[in-house]
């Protein structure tokens, strides 16, 4: 390029041996700031990573310090246990047999309650006798088949897997973590296990287990470090105990390079460079890893890398134009603005005979040109215009370095002292509209405009913000905006003739009166939420952010209990109930208390989730009751003020009434069969009750005792009690099972509660029926 622009335009020699010197000489200088800052940088990513292998080391001291501790609580555990009196007693079964009975298993598991501990560490422990074959926990006593069955259930291990292990010798062994499932949850538990009696490895008669929290566990190191760090707990055997990683397959790799102690490594696992922190325990030789990528440690160096490579190239490209003006500053002015004004142009391939003529000609261009700017402004004015005042309004315009040259760029004026905006909502334009199309919609918004201008005459500018929003700039002599005033009915001139000549309704918010042009974004805010309170104001007045400044703002009521009413009314379809539930609730909500629009917003939303709850129920199709609207809540959505949703509510409901009312006879016979369904499948259980059959089928639990009784003649107890006696009579003449053995089968907790209930049902006890029926079966009770 300055090779051909030499030639084009000047005869004289090119200095290229003085401006290749001048070049290397900028470079090399340019240079230096380079490499420091490399030297730099190298010795910052080695402290980082120094810092954060301080950091994991400082995190897995605590960690161990803290598991320490809480091994010890089980070692104190274990030892409590271990030596416990009664529990000796039951170790040696042989010798101690005849002082053994259900009563002193009773003693026991209250000796065993006695070493409850209240750390959330240690989740639960028992004690399993080999010789019994029993396990002892601190509420019942079992066999191994139903406690690690149905209770205390490891998912990855077998019945018989769990009890060849319990049969071999252990002292302090910790199994890795594993799923457990009981009290119908599963967590991850570490298991430990201590072989009775304790220490003596050539006769084990039992075992005393204890399970450990993974999730407590773990819990400090996930608290502490927001990293994407993997944790890893090794027993001295190198087993993994426990690991916050979804496997410890990275572990793999780095098992032999970790030494006694601690210590810090770099490695590659799976590709990615790894930083590995180790420490061992001195009191069980367990030892902590943590895995972070180096990645993660270093992206803010290497963000600032980035960064700092961006300057350097920035400081070279800038120190080559300052070394190529150095280089050609002899050269004379003209000619710089000569090849100037060839590159911004694109006019390398031009010769240039008269210098003077090129550049007067090239003047008067741009003078062309900036004329055809400033027309093209001027038609474009209206836009800039309105693009001005939406910015000043939400705030993003920096008012106070607003000059009047500025205002008069933006063609605005603001003569007046006080400030305000209105913001004009289009709410229905169905009746001007035809086909609620993007061009209809633009009209309505430019008959709205042209009309606010017209009558705000100099006291505003009216502009558009939304599809259907329309925002007016205030600028007027009068303090105050208020009922009656000027602006008041000019402001209800607007919307009548909207309403009159274009069948378009609007609501209008007006925000509080500001004195300069920095409470123009405040009040813009204050329109915003006067606009909010449309839903709880009557279509015909002009809403005041001063007037709802003071009103007292309340939660919206809507009890669990209404609801309840609401649904069970409409379920038995009887909708004048469902009316004085619906007018209780709004005159406590709109006419008692004054509550937000958001809390209205709210109501509503709840509304109508107990109408879509009402409908799921009855399995009504919902777009049948909604007018095919494809989102349901966009129904109540179009809903302008309270009134209206209160008719929308209870047109709704008396719909799904008179539909429950055809359907009730059907109803009724399915949902006795239902409930007797539910009975028969569950009487078994004592957990059932008129609660829970009452959430099987849907229903408030007193409304479901009446409606059964209603429509079978005998309440539901009745009915449970039926099915128990004929199960357990059939038992007591069929079976050799104990008194105790068939009340926990027909669903009592206890024999009393059986031999109470069948003795007043059949007259006799249920012994003395076995008697009768001709079974000389025992029918003593087993003590649990």
């Amino acid at each position: 390029m300055i090779q051909k622009w030499r030639t084009k335009t000047t005869g004289q020699p090119f200095r290229r041996t003085v401006f290749v010197k001048l070049l290397l000489s900028f470079m090399i200088i340019l240079m230096i700031p380079f490499v420091i800052g490399a030297l730099l940088y190298g010795r910052m990513e080695q402290a980082l990573i120094g810092n954060a292998y301080d950091s994991n080391q400082t995190l897995l001291q605590q960690t161990r310090l803290t598991v320490d501790s809480r091994m010890n609580e089980v070692d104190q555990l274990t030892a409590q246990i271990a030596f416990d009196p009664m529990l000796q007693i039951f170790l040696y079964e042989d010798s101690n047999r005849a002082s053994i009975n259900d009563y002193t298993y009773i003693e026991l598991i209250s000796n065993l309650k006695r070493y409850r501990t209240l750390s959330p560490f240690i989740d639960d422990y028992y004690v399993y006798f080999k010789d019994s074959d029993r396990i002892v926990t601190t509420t019942i006593r079992t066999d191994p088949d139903t406690f690690y069955g149905d209770i205390h259930d490891y998912r990855n291990r077998s019945v018989d897997e769990i009890k060849a292990m319990l049969g071999e010798y252990h002292l302090r062994t910790y199994l890795p973590s594993e799923p457990i499932q009981y009290d119908m949850k599963q967590r991850n538990m570490i298991t430990s296990i201590n072989s009775l009696p304790m220490g003596d490895n050539t006769e084990i008669r039992g075992a005393l287990i204890v399970t450990i929290d993974e999730a407590q566990l773990l819990g400090q190191l996930r608290k502490s470090d927001h990293r994407d760090t993997d944790y890893y707990m090794m027993d001295a055997d190198g087993r993994v105990l426990s690991t916050t990683a979804a496997n410890s397959e990275a572990l793999d790799g780095v098992k032999s390079r970790l030494g006694p102690g601690n210590g810090n490594l770099a490695a590659t696992i799976a590709g990615e460079n790894m930083l590995v922190s180790y420490a061992t325990s001195s009191q069980n030789d367990w030892t902590y890893v943590s895995i972070v990528p180096k990645s993660i440690v270093l992206s803010k160096v290497n963000e600032t890398k980035s960064l700092a490579l961006g300057l350097v190239l920035l400081c070279m490209a800038g120190g080559f134009l300052v070394s190529y003006y150095l280089a050609y500053k002899n050269h004379r002015p003209i000619r710089e603005l000569i090849h100037t004004i060839m590159q911004g142009k694109n006019m390398s391939g031009i010769q240039i005979r008269n210098e003077f003529t090129f550049i007067q000609s090239e003047l008067q261009s741009s003078i062309v040109g900036e004329k055809q700017m400033r027309g093209m402004l001027t038609q474009q004015r209206p836009v800039i215009q309105a693009d001005f005042i939406s910015r000043l309004m939400k705030g993003f315009v920096d008012t106070s370095k607003l000059t009047d040259k500025d205002y008069d760029f933006m063609d605005v004026s603001l003569p007046h002292p006080h400030y305000g905006v209105v913001l004009l909502q289009i709410d229905d334009c169905g009746r001007f509209v035809q086909e609620n199309s993007e061009r209809e919609w633009t009209l309505v918004r430019f008959i709205l405009i042209n009309l606010s201008n017209e009558l705000l005459t100099h006291n505003g500018y009216a502009i558009e913000l939304d599809r259907d929003r329309v925002g007016i700039l205030l600028n007027v002599a009068q303090p105050s905006a208020e009922e009656g005033n000027e602006l008041d009915r000019l402001l209800l001139n607007i919307r009548a003739q909207m309403e009159q000549k274009f069948r378009t309704s609007i609501t209008i918010a007006v925000s509080g009166i500001k004195t300069s042009v920095d409470g123009i974004a405040a009040a813009y805010g204050e329109a915003v939420s006067a606009l909010e309170y449309k839903t709880l104001q009557e279509r015909r007045n002009v809403i005041y952010f001063d007037t709802i400044r003071s009103v007292e703002r309340h939660y919206f009521y809507y009890s669990l209990e209404m609801e309840a009413q609401l649904m069970n009314y409409a379920k038995s379809g009887d909708y004048g109930n469902v009316e004085k539930v619906l007018d209780q609730l709004f005159e406590i909500n709109f006419q008692s208390r004054s509550i937000s629009p958001e809390m209205a917003k709210y109501l509503s939303a709840e509304l109508m989730s107990t109408v879509i709850k009402l409908l799921n129920a009855l399995n009504i199709d919902d777009h049948v009751f909604f007018g095919g609207a494809t989102e349901t809540f966009n129904y109540l959505a179009k809903i302008g003020t309270a009134e209206e949703m209160g008719f929308t509510l209870k047109r709704l409901y008396r719909s799904i009434c008179e539909k429950v009312a055809g359907d009730r006879s059907e109803h009724s016979d399915l949902l006795v069969a239902k409930i007797r369904s539910y009975i028969e499948a569950n009487y078994g259980s004592n957990e059932l009750s008129l609660t829970t059959i009452a959430d099987h089928v849907g229903l408030n639990s007193s409304y479901l005792s009446t409606f059964y009784k209603k429509q079978t003649g005998h309440n539901v107890t009745e009915y449970i009690t039926e099915l128990r006696m004929k199960k357990a009579k059939q038992l007591l003449s069929e079976t050799e099972m104990t008194v105790a053995g068939i009340a926990l089968q027909v669903g009592f907790a206890s024999d009393i509660g059986l031999i109470r209930v069948f003795k007043k049902t059949e007259g006799v006890t249920p012994g003395k029926y076995r008697e009768i029926t001709g079974c000389g079966c025992p029918d003593n009770e087993a003590i649990l």
